[in-house]
């Protein structure tokens, strides 16, 4: 019985092993290719850069309805991003857009295909420790970043992996959604004005390199153990208004150690409350999300940062009009019940 049971164990955690590859490589991609190469490359002019969130709009419209389409979907959309990868500094509009509509496409499918939650957490780490370490190659070099990371997942995809059944399918809020939406707004905003100030900027900078990498793997950690405290709202309220404050007043070396775990924090609960949804509302949170990266790109790009605080604003807003509406329920359900008269 022993012997079986370490069977069963070995062998689902074999079958995790592709969907943590697959999904690390992805996610760097995104972080080293989409995000931040192709935007470098060039020099964040939108009228150059369009069409690669017109392209995910769209493929995250696509994906509801070729998400069924469990073998060869995947493999073959990661097989057309390693042959865009050879040219992806210099993409014309249509690989751009091609790229686009494969990051919306495979985004909320990996989501959906969650299995172990913890998978995704080894996955970040290994995303955020190699993409910050290769973050100082230059824009126009990661070609062979691209090529590398596209040869990975692809051979994740083909790999065989755990099938998820869909859980019980649970909705998330309003409050819930407009607040995944502000949260990303937030570190889009200052990720973004830190890529463009060359006194503040983190990534990239020998010097905090390591400092980075260790408070990811911290903030992923510390997440993972509270990721389902209900003052979750409340903490990320607070680690944002330190990371904008330790901005605000220009103190580097604090940044460096408060805001690696702040994203770290926030992309855990994000994904613990998305993993669950039904793909329809997964499909429809992430449109938003990229809206709200888009955002954030226009805030840094316009240089008024106080935008950002004025989301920060209507966040605490938000959580103290939803605090006080809880309260007030259940104190008019207190007064009402009639059990309530017999204690």
């Amino acid at each position: 019985m022993k012997q079986l049971h370490t069977n069963i164990f070995s062998s689902q955690y074999l079958s995790d092993i592709p969907f943590l590859i697959l999904f690390a490589s992805e996610f760097t991609y995104y972080l080293l290719i989409l995000q931040t190469g192709i935007v470098t490359y060039h020099h964040s002019i939108l009228s150059e850069i369009w069409m690669i969130p017109v392209g995910g709009i769209l493929g995250i419209v696509a994906s509801v309805a070729l998400n069924k389409e469990k073998r060869w979907l995947m493999p073959l959309l990661l097989l057309i991003q390693l042959l865009l990868s050879f040219d992806y500094a210099t993409a014309n509009s249509l690989e751009l857009f091609l790229l686009g509509i494969i990051s919306g496409l495979t985004a909320p499918m990996l989501i959906a295909r969650i299995h172990t939650f913890w998978v995704v957490v080894g996955a970040l780490a290994l995303s955020y420790t190699f993409g910050t370490y290769m973050f100082d190659i230059e824009a126009a070099n990661r070609t062979t970043i691209a090529l590398l990371l596209s040869c990975i997942a692809l051979l994740g995809s083909l790999l065989p992996q755990v099938t998820v059944y869909r859980r019980t399918k649970q909705a998330l809020s309003l409050y819930d959604t407009n607040n995944i939406f502000l949260w990303l707004l937030l570190d889009a905003a200052l990720f973004e004005t830190l890529s463009r100030n060359s006194t503040m900027h983190l990534w990239g900078e020998t010097p905090f390199t390591w400092i980075i990498i260790v408070f990811h793997i911290i903030g992923l950690i510390v997440a993972y153990r509270l990721r389902d405290d209900a003052r979750n709202d409340k903490i990320l309220l607070l680690l944002f208004a330190v990371s904008y404050s330790t901005y605000m007043f220009g103190w580097q070396n604090a940044l460096s150690v408060v805001y690696p775990f702040v994203i770290s924090y926030y992309n855990v609960i994000i994904l613990k409350k998305l993993y669950r949804l039904s793909y329809d509302n997964l499909a429809f949170v992430s449109l938003a999300l990229w809206g709200a990266s888009g955002l954030g790109l226009l805030i840094a790009l316009s240089h008024m940062f106080v935008l950002a605080w004025m989301v920060w604003l209507f966040l605490c807003f938000s959580y103290v009009w939803h605090k006080q509406t809880k309260f007030n329920m259940l104190l008019d359900i207190s007064i009402f019940n009639p059990l309530h008269k017999l204690h």
